[in-house]
């Protein structure tokens, strides 16, 4: 801003010898109790500050008239010396009209003291200048003081987001929530609940002023049930995902978080319809206000925080999915460097050695068809006998590969012999219940026999079972296979987790033989409780 000609540095002798900034002087908390009550008068935006902002402003009020004084004394600093960050809450516009009342206030006081002490007019002239100069370099400096604090948290918080965006880990990113709440944002405390089980759960908290509020919050390991019709503030604003805005003091305060005296917070809903969901608790300090700015931040903020929830949860099922996909394969190559090693043992002890004892009796049966036919006709009929065992041994090679039944008796017969089998090898009362395996493809006949032979297996193996349940059902498009036990059941949380380092893959070879069928499988576990496991197909693969 360009300052008029007629404001000059320079400030008339006179004013620096009269007595007059003296009883400015003495009369200064007056001046600064009326600037104050102006400025929350006029400035819309100083109007709804708490009690507890008021000395504040009141300091910024002394801090002011006394730079005035000296520069009606004939020392104006040449740059203004309050620190933009005593006034961060509000807009530049606010700020410099609050400077201008300020102006008023003095002048106002100036000239009834000219006046009523009779000091000379050219003195209240040089006053009129210094109070105006002194408006104009404020406005000046304070602006650009006032963008390159702003352009300089613009800057922060851009690489605070994208320093969101790039964070995989879900823990780590909770963590950089709170942090950067603070920081990028400059609240005083935050605090990430997440949402689980009809519960909010402390995830990660941060005091800017108190590191051990937020370690003390997260060790208490509290949870605090919310309703989606309870009228409380945080269930408003999580089931409605709105930023909700409270005080200190409110009668609708939060369940969980008691806010420091005179302070302001929000309750931000973050990601509600995702998989990752939760609310975040941040706290402003007492004394400094929000400009409607910061809570645009706020929001855009919160838009951030949920696109990373959802990347992170996205990486870790990656990382996860690629892991077992890495075992699955692992186990896949294990179990065909395995069957080719059992095909070739069960040739070379079977089939090999039957061809060879008909080689050699075949030899023995030229040799007696010289010396003795009746002999030579004995060997003969052995080569017969041992070509039909030789070619026993291979049928039942090939069977294993795949089951003859399925082809010869078909799907639903299959599993009735099978489950038969089981039941008179492992002692485990076995009944089925079969609907609905008409029309299937072979393909999906074998993968559906397979999938009921891993789950059988790992009844035998891990359940300790009595009995269990086969049941297979078509519900519209659908074909359903439901293998239950009554065995001891298991958590299927921690059972993920021990996937994830290579174990009980069986059920990730059924659940990846179901979705390369376009089907899914789910199960239901508890422990001392059973284990029912479904497996759903759609029948417009089945079909084809």
């Amino acid at each position: 801003m360009k300052e008029p000609k007629v404001l000059r540095d320079e400030k008339p002798a006179a004013a620096s010898r009269s007595p007059a900034v003296g009883l400015l002087r003495e009369h200064l908390d007056s001046i600064s109790e009326e600037i104050v009550n102006r400025v929350r008068k006029e400035v819309p935006a100083f109007r709804a500050l708490p009690e507890t902002f008021l000395p504040v402003l009141q300091e910024v009020g002394r801090k002011a008239c006394l730079t005035l004084f000296r520069g009606m004394e004939g020392s104006l600093p040449p740059e203004w010396s309050m620190e933009v960050g005593e006034l961060r809450g509000f807009e530049l516009v606010d700020v410099l009209r609050a400077f201008q009342v300020g102006s008023e206030v003095v002048w106002s006081w100036a000239k009834r003291l000219w006046e009523a002490e009779g000091f000379p007019d050219r003195e209240l002239v040089g006053v009129a200048e210094t109070i105006w100069n002194a408006y104009f370099r404020a406005a000046n400096t304070v602006a650009a003081e006032y963008l390159r604090h702003r352009q300089a948290v613009v800057r922060e918080f851009n690489r605070f987001l994208n320093r969101l965006r790039a964070e995989q880990d879900v823990d780590c990113l909770m963590d950089h929530i709170v942090k950067g709440a603070c920081e990028a944002l400059g609240f005083r405390r935050a605090v990430f609940f997440r949402y689980e089980h009809d519960m909010l759960i402390p995830a990660a908290a941060c005091d800017r002023r108190d590191e051990s509020w937020g370690e003390t919050l997260l060790r208490e390991k509290k949870a605090y049930p919310i309703n989606p019709l309870s009228d409380s503030p945080e269930a408003q604003a999580f089931f409605g995902g709105a930023v909700r805005e409270g005080r200190e003091g409110d009668q609708a305060r939060t369940a969980f978080l008691d806010p420091l005296p005179g302070s302001r917070y929000f309750l931000v809903p973050l990601n509600p319809h995702g998989t990752i969901k939760g609310l975040l608790y941040v706290e402003a300090e007492a004394a400094l206000p929000l400009s409607d700015r910061d809570v645009e931040m706020l929001n855009s903020f919160a838009d951030t925080v949920g696109l990373s929830l959802e990347n992170a949860r996205l990486y870790q099922e990656l990382t996860a999915r690629r892991k077992m996909m890495d075992h699955l394969l692992s186990r896949v190559n294990t179990a065909h460097e395995e069957e080719r090693a059992r095909i070739a043992r069960e040739l070379h002890d079977s089939v090999a050695q039957s061809l060879l004892k008909i080689i050699y009796t075949a030899g023995f049966a030229l040799d007696f068809l010289k010396e003795d036919p009746r002999l030579a006709v004995e060997e003969i009929e052995e080569v017969q006998q041992r070509a039909k065992d030789c070619l026993r041994e291979l049928r039942a090679i090939m069977s294993n590969l795949r089951p003859t039944s399925l082809d010869i008796l078909g799907l639903r017969e299959t599993i009735q012999r099978y489950a038969e089998q089981f039941e008179e090898e492992y002692a485990i009362t076995t009944t089925v219940d079969l609907q609905g395996l008409e029309s299937l493809s072979p393909s999906v006949e074998l993968a559906v026999f397979r999938i009921l032979q891993e789950e059988l297996t790992n009844v035998r193996k891990h359940s300790n079972a009595d009995s269990v349940r086969i049941k297979t059902e078509r519900r519209g498009d659908d074909l359903y296979l439901v293998v239950e036990d009554d065995g001891i059941g298991f958590d299927p949380q921690a059972l993920a987790a021990e996937q994830e380092s290579g174990k009980h893959l069986g059920l990730v070879a059924i659940r990846e033989r179901a979705e390369l069928l376009g089907g899914e499988m789910s199960i239901d576990s508890e422990p001392g409780r059973g284990t029912r496991i479904v497996v759903r197909i759609p029948m417009m693969v089945a079909g084809e």
